[in-house]
């Protein structure tokens, strides 16, 4: 039978979570619990032909998935690719091009009608959907009497393109099959592992760390490139950036790998090899290299302005720095060369860490003009997780920890973020290494309690299932687990149909819907994400006492003592706050200046802040800080930040405030604290 791709991924997703609810599903899922329950059924008929048990999901409190079918899945992995499936309409544009790509030979409508098993009008619409789609590479599918269906554009435009669709198709479960498929038949072709374990000897050679999931989409570009190879298809650069190249130490790693595939040693093809080694490994800081060292010069002023953006300070600034670092540099060539990457995570990342984001793009968008290169939103999520996770503050150290580690092939930030929230959610556990899916399949981990992993797992050890970013549900389910493992304790909370019951038999509801999904929001984030903390609008912070009007002050260092005396007056903060902050800017100099007679003064938390705050004091007169005549200041935004992130939404909402010049010159030209009060009121953006 067909196990349609819904169904399929369905079915991952249960054998990595073990133990689930069916309102957590949902959570997850986004579908309908009659949309979840159909496609069990699909799952459970699969099931069933295969002789193995089904899952059952009526009147359980928990799905489980049974044994069997994940001892199954573990011990036959490849079984599940060798289903049959359909294509989806995305999936079908993207193999109309791979095979468009590859081909040798003349290719008409009737092979393409053959491929998908589709009718010859939806290939012909299919067509033109894809030039639609193809156009931002600037590659276009033709066809001609004699050529017949070709593709037009560059080489390198050609490739890149490729490589987005891998970077697509990778994720769904059967992208071996569908690679199997788009090969039938094919004389000569070079297999998957073959390469991997070239790329795996290159690395260890060279003494390289790659990207885990960059080497696997690379690896599988590789089998499309050396069919072009075979085809004398050679991309062109030009001379000052091939001589560039050829000096770079990557020009080896390539030489090596041309050499391995048994490949011409084409000039052009080996400083093509040599961009994509340089977008695959992490970066390690060395003065010698001038490119690289303005990378991390670059990285250095990309934690100083987030610093100033976000007001906040880090602890370990350097190290910061150095992990950025790593993550930046690949990304830096895969930007520079139209390297592309798929980052699944980006719309939870906008959604869930929208001020972050915002402060990180602002932030990458001078760097982008400074080096010529377009910044895709994809790159611009994964940085924003990186400063997320350095953000995320765990909670303090206790006694006789459990010790865990963290399996991620998705990179450094996917990593972090993984680690700090694991640590922020379980004061009991210590997250003590940080591994990609290949250093844990070589090591021994034995001596460890349990291991985290964003990808399934063969081990002895108790394995978690758990992602980057993580819903309030997946948390809380999370949790459940962990507990009951370490302690054989679980929390059982009462459903929402039983709540909903038992508030009915005191009261009338009108909005039963409703009342169900404030419930919801209650209960986990309540269980789960008390840790993060409230995060307060612009708003609820500038109040009628924090706010101050004067006509003038005797210097910088007095303006910042009158601007932040509410809050100390009201116990917000400690007088050690005040010299902090002055001391601050002594030191690093007039960074909290934001803008056009703007300033935003702070420190960190530890350094006298009490609870969370901010105070206005607007200058009729202008102060100069550090007495220098180029930093006019009227408007002092004095913020108190009991950690790194509770301040950003109101920051976040002071930003985008001040984006409008309009706003600005509005507000320096109020006169009273009421009129400044319904000011933010009426103009602040809520979330």
């Amino acid at each position: 039978m067909m196990i349609d791709k819904r169904p399929l991924l369905l079915l991952d997703y249960l054998l990595k979570v073990k133990s689930i609810k069916m309102n957590q599903i949902m959570d997850a899922t986004q579908l309908t619990k009659r949309q979840i329950s159909y496609d069990l059924d699909k799952v459970n008929q699969w099931l069933k032909e295969s002789d193995l048990p089904t899952i059952q999901y009526k009147g359980t409190h928990y799905i489980v998935v049974p044994d069997a079918v994940v001892e199954y899945f573990r011990d036959n992995e490849s079984n599940r690719h060798k289903q049959d499936f359909v294509f989806t309409e995305e999936e079908r544009l993207a193999v109309i091009y791979l095979y468009l790509f590859k081909r040798s030979d003349a290719i008409s409508s009737f092979h393409l009608t053959q491929l998908l098993q589709v009718s010859k009008n939806t290939v012909i619409s299919d067509l033109k959907k894809a030039n639609k789609m193809n156009q931002p590479f600037l590659v276009e599918i033709r066809y001609s009497r004699k050529s017949g269906y070709h593709l037009i554009g560059t080489e390198f435009d050609k490739r890149a393109l490729v490589m987005y669709y891998i970077s697509r198709l990778i994720q769904v479960p059967y992208f071996e099959k569908l690679l199997d498929y788009l090969f039938k038949g094919e004389i000569g072709k070079i297999d998957y592992r073959e390469i991997l374990n070239i790329l795996k000897q290159i690395e260890k050679q060279f003494s390289l760390n790659f990207v885990e999931e960059r080497l696997h989409q690379l690896a599988n570009f590789l089998i499309f490139y050396y069919y072009r190879r075979q085809g004398k298809k050679f991309v062109q650069f030009h001379s000052d950036e091939m001589a560039l190249l050829k000096k770079d130490p990557m020009h080896k790693v390539a030489l090596m790998l041309s050499q391995l595939l048994q490949l011409e040693d084409e000039e052009s093809e080996l400083c093509y090899l040599t961009i994509q080694f340089l977008g695959l490994s992490f970066g390690k800081y060395s003065a010698s290299n001038s490119e690289q060292d303005l990378l991390f010069k670059l990285c250095q002023q990309l934690v100083f302005d987030f610093e100033t953006k976000a007001c906040i300070v880090f602890e370990k600034k350097d190290e910061v720095v150095h992990t950025l670092y790593q993550h930046f540099k690949p990304a830096y060539f895969r930007m520079k060369y139209r390297i592309p990457v798929e980052n699944p995570l980006l719309n939870q990342i906008k959604s869930e860490h929208k001020e972050l984001y915002m402060i990180v793009k602002e932030i990458l968008h001078p760097m982008g003009t400074l080096l010529k290169i377009t910044i895709p939103e994809e790159e611009i999520g994964f940085i924003t997780i990186h400063f997320g996770a350095m953000l995320e503050k765990p909670k303090q150290a206790m006694p006789e920890k459990k010790k865990a580690i963290v399996v991620c092939p998705s990179g450094i930030s996917s990593s972090l973020m993984v680690k700090h929230q694991l640590e922020s959610l379980f004061s009991e556990i210590m997250v003590e290494k940080t591994l990609s899916l290949r250093e844990f399949q070589e090591g021994e981990f034995d001596h460890y309690d349990l291991v985290f992993s964003t990808v399934r797992l063969e081990t002895n050890l108790p394995c978690f299932y758990v992602k980057p970013i993580m819903t309030p549900n997946e948390k809380h389910n999370l949790v459940n687990e962990v507990y009951h493992l370490l302690f054989g304790t679980q929390y059982h909370d009462i459903s929402l149909k039983e709540l909903i019951q038992l508030i009915g038999k005191f009261t009338t509801i009108y909005d039963e819907e409703g009342l169900k999904r404030e419930l919801g929001h209650l209960t986990f984030y309540k269980k789960v994400n008390a840790y993060k903390g409230k995060q307060p609008l612009l708003e609820d912070l500038l109040q009628a006492e924090t706010i101050q009007v004067m006509e003038e002050v005797f210097d910088w260092k007095e303006a910042i003592k009158a601007a932040a005396n509410p809050l100390l007056m009201n116990g917000t903060i400690e007088a050690s706050y005040i010299e902090a902050m002055i001391e601050n800017i002594e030191t690093l100099g007039p960074y909290v200046v934001i803008g056009p007679e703007v300033a935003i003064p702070h420190a960190r938390p530890e350094q006298g802040v009490n609870r969370i705050g901010m105070s206005l004091l607007k200058l009729k007169k202008p102060v100069y800080f550090l007495n220098n005549k180029d930093y006019p200041v009227r408007l002092l935004f004095c913020i108190a930040a009991t950690d790194n992130t509770t301040h950003l939404k109101a920051l976040s909402q002071l930003t985008e405030l001040f984006s409008e010049k309009n706003n600005l010159d509005s507000l320096k030209e109020l006169e009273s604290i009421d009129e400044i009060r319904a000011f933010f009121s009426q103009n602040s953006t809520i979330y």
